[in-house]
């Protein structure tokens, strides 16, 4: 029975050290973009975005809508534009990004 605990305790052990560093793995990619804006838009374009290939700008509408810009591809140079005058609205100042 003792031997069964302790090969329990080594694998509970050895799965922790392995959910670590697979936490730790996606904190130490970097992302490197740049947003732009005016009142009813919100840009995104990014060089590097953690370990995603693509990106888009997604923007919080003064109505409540969210709205979304099309997929680029990270590192293109191409800008991922959320457009709140598509939901009849203008951009509330709140707007962010969503890696795929």
């Amino acid at each position: 029975m003792r031997k069964i605990r302790t090969l329990a305790a080594a694998g509970v052990a050895a799965a922790t050290l392995t959910l670590g560093l697979a936490a730790a793995t996606p904190a130490s990619a970097a992302s490197i973009c740049s947003t732009w804006n005016d009142d009813a838009t919100y840009g995104v374009s990014c060089s590097q975005y953690d370990n995603y290939s693509y990106v888009r700008a997604l923007a919080v509408c003064t109505n409540g809508q969210t709205v979304y810009g099309a997929w680029v591809r990270v590192g293109s140079g191409a800008t991922s534009y959320a457009y709140c005058s598509s939901v009849g609205s203008s951009f509330s100042g709140v707007g962010g990004r969503q890696g795929a």
